[in-house]
């Protein structure tokens, strides 16, 4: 896939920008504060967008050689962060990283297991990210898109040019010193500026965050995370019911027809978007009913999760065009869309989630540390947000090549070159077009 100059600093600057929501956001798990990793003003870690778009030229070349792209991946990835700290050094004559105390580097030079998190990093951003950005880029205007990618070039100019010579201009220990302690004590200021704003409009909207909720006699210990019936928590029970779910069904499909079948609903990750939307379903509406008989929890989950999966097949055929089960050949069926059987399956599903695993799970997510859970609860989000997205366009254009249908814009281009009707069939091999 060529890219033109534009598009690759369109990229450039958004994994710049991503690299360093991560980074604040690794220091705000590590410290509970917030932390500009930022070496310039601007919100950018151009590291990370350096190494994304050499990824981005390399990778598909070495399409299909999966040995030589993990290969490129780390040299790619390690090359990037060594040539970073190189870079500081010659211009501040001090490692800044490896100086700083809440450093991932932690005083020392990169290693494997930091290499490794970073290529992980930059694969998903490569399988899960890219994709959608690409979309995003397509979707602005070419002019307002050279226009916006020229001004930001400007600006990252002009700022790197007040930084430099604020550290040239001053003897260079005092300088890098003076410079750091000003740098550190603007960001201190900016950081802790949003951080009392978003807080006291929450607490205007929300009067009740400011209650503590405690027993006599106990002592504040702050906020607990995903306290309730929560987003967060709900978020959370999402992707570990989508992953057993998965996992679930894959061992149900060997242990009945005797082969391996992904049974996943994305393209990446072992998800099934059924089973973890079913569980949030179950979870926030018979809840309620878990101080009561079991006979009643029973029937609840037997008439919802019937409907459920009967509107999910619905769901499938009307807006993709595709099926994904089909019970016309099991007895009491309901249109090949659910029958008896997994009705009643999803009557004692229901009965062992309200009594068994829902409340040691609920309380295990609550033990999650308030700044780590916000953060990898949102993380998550958005990377499943893409997941779905981009599984979306690669089943709309595999019906649409299966009806003749070209490409019809680069966008489409993109989704037929990179999800072909060959990884489509084999990532969904139950997949049937109406």
């Amino acid at each position: 896939m060529e890219y033109s100059i534009f598009e690759l600093l369109f990229f450039l600057f958004c994994y710049s920008f991503l690299g360093w929501c991560m980074e604040v956001a690794y220091m705000a798990v590590r410290t509970g504060k917030f932390c500009n990793r930022g070496f310039l003003n601007m919100p950018l870690c151009l590291t990370y967008g350096i190494v994304m778009d050499l990824l981005l030229l390399v990778w598909p070349t070495l399409d299909g050689a999966y040995i030589f792209q993990f290969i490129a991946l780390m040299v790619i990835v390690s090359a990037g962060a060594q040539l970073s700290d190189e870079i500081s050094v010659r211009m501040t004559g001090k490692r800044l990283w490896g100086q700083d105390r809440c450093s991932v580097y932690s005083g020392k030079k990169m290693g494997l297991v930091y290499t490794l998190l970073m290529s992980e990093a930059a694969l998903l951003a490569v399988l899960l990210i890219h994709p959608v950005l690409y979309v995003l880029c397509q979707m602005i205007p070419q002019l307002a898109l050279q226009i916006a990618i020229l001004v930001v070039v400007l600006l990252l100019t002009l700022d790197f040019i007040s930084v430099y010579y604020t550290i040239k201009k001053r003897p260079l220990l005092e300088g890098v010193q003076v410079l750091s302690d000003e740098l550190e004590e603007q960001k201190r200021n900016l950081g802790s500026w949003l951080s009392a704003h978003i807080w006291k409009r929450l607490t205007k909207a929300y009067p009740r965050l400011k209650a503590t909720d405690l027993q006599e006699g106990e002592e504040a210990t702050g906020y607990v995370f995903a306290r309730g019936l929560c987003l967060d928590k709900m978020i959370w029970i999402f992707f570990i019911s989508a992953l057993g779910g998965d996992l679930i069904e894959t061992v149900y499909v060997r242990l009945t027809a005797y082969i391996w079948m992904r049974r996943s609903s994305v393209l990446y990750g072992p998800f099934s978007i059924v089973w973890g939307a079913g569980a949030v379903l179950l979870t926030v509406l018979l809840q309620r009913l878990s101080e009561k008989e079991d006979r009643y929890i029973f029937l609840g989950g037997f008439f919802l999760g019937g409907t459920y999966e009967y509107l999910c097949s619905v769901f499938t055929e009307v807006f993709f065009g595709t099926t994904f089960w089909d019970y016309s050949d099991m007895p009491f069926n309901i249109g090949g869309r659910t029958n008896l059987l997994f009705c009643i399956f999803w009557g004692i599903l229901a009965l062992v989630w309200v009594k068994i695993c829902y409340p040691p799970l609920g309380r295990l997510i609550e033990r999650i540390p308030p700044v780590t859970g916000k953060i990898l609860t949102w993380f998550c989000v958005v990377l499943m947000v893409c997941d779905i997205l981009i599984s979306v366009m690669a089943m709309t254009r595999y019906v649409e090549r299966s009806f003749g249908i070209p490409a019809g814009n680069r966008v489409e281009e993109f989704v037929d070159f990179r999800y072909p009707d060959s990884l489509i069939e084999h990532t969904w091999q139950n997949l049937r077009i109406e």
